[in-house]
């Protein structure tokens, strides 16, 4: 197939659609296997339709379906008036995959704390192994944001700089998939939390901040000492401080997240929207 195109090298020629599959399913499968193989590099434009159909032996139509189709998953993304491009952000996938889940499951936010909390604690110990100079200096300049809440004058800049501090913490862990799933997590437990008590006001968040900074810094200081056990530990209490605010507030207790302001607040954190 000649086409304009970027790809891993070395590539393998692209899949062809199984025959014994209705042709719009073979040509998803198809499309999604050279997808999240490599073969179509992330980032990269589609080839025509016309192209496409005659690489994979089925109509335009069906390829107009299955990209339509795989635009709904989240592999690629639909620029009108420039074509097709597989997406490079897989926290974009993550992100899509996981706020459907939460939604189907209908989690409570307490639920999505527990399991942010069990990554949070294997994630603080895999970074006191692991995290190297590059991940240190990330989250000591994330430490360094909150010591002084008063430049954090509006609240998304605040809610901004504490999900930045876990989540720099997520990723000197060292493991994508981790990272990848609790940044989702903390993102959606910090903005449920500032839509649900927005009216309390910018001094209430700014306090609150600092009565955790005691506990981000013994999380610092134990994975700079390569300590795994004092960071799980540094991090359980962080994590359970945090839990004691939400359960003594009955709205963030009760929170599901099939509740309309959730799904707000879900929509609102799809790297779409922010576009």
């Amino acid at each position: 197939m000649e086409c304009d195109i970027a790809r891993r090298e070395p590539a393998a020629p692209l899949s062809n659609a199984p025959r014994a599959k209705k042709a719009v399913d073979g040509a998803i499968d198809a499309l999604r296997s050279d997808i999240v193989s490599g073969q179509v590099a992330q980032g990269a434009r589609l080839p025509s339709e016309r192209d496409l159909a005659a690489h994979y032996g089925v109509s335009q139509p069906t390829i107009r379906e299955a990209v339509r189709a795989l635009a709904a998953m989240g592999l690629i993304e639909v620029r009108h008036g420039s074509g097709a491009y597989v997406r490079g952000d897989s926290d974009f996938l993550m992100a899509t995959a996981l706020r459907i889940l939460l939604q189907m499951k209908d989690v409570g936010l307490l639920e999505a704390l527990d399991v942010r909390t069990a990554l949070g604690l294997q994630s603080a110990r895999a970074a006191a192994l692991a995290a190297d100079e590059s991940d240190l200096a990330a989250l000591e300049d994330a430490y360094r944001a909150l010591d002084d809440v008063s430049g954090l004058a509006d609240h998304s800049a605040l809610i901004g700089a504490v999900a930045g501090f876990q989540i720099a913490l997520s990723r000197a862990g060292r493991n994508e998939l981790t990272s990848a799933i609790e940044t989702v997590l903390i993102s959606l437990i910090m903005q449920m939390q500032l839509k649900a008590l927005r009216s309390r006001g910018i001094r209430y968040w700014q306090d609150q901040t600092v009565k955790f900074q005691s506990d981000r810094m013994r999380i610092l200081e134990a994975v700079r000492e390569g300590d795994p056990e004092a960071a799980a530990a540094a991090m359980a209490g962080y994590l359970n401080h945090q839990r004691q605010y939400f359960t003594a507030d009955e709205e963030l207790a009760t929170l599901r997240l099939s509740d309309p302001r959730a799904v707000r607040v879900l929509d609102e954190l799809s790297p779409r929207s922010r576009r």
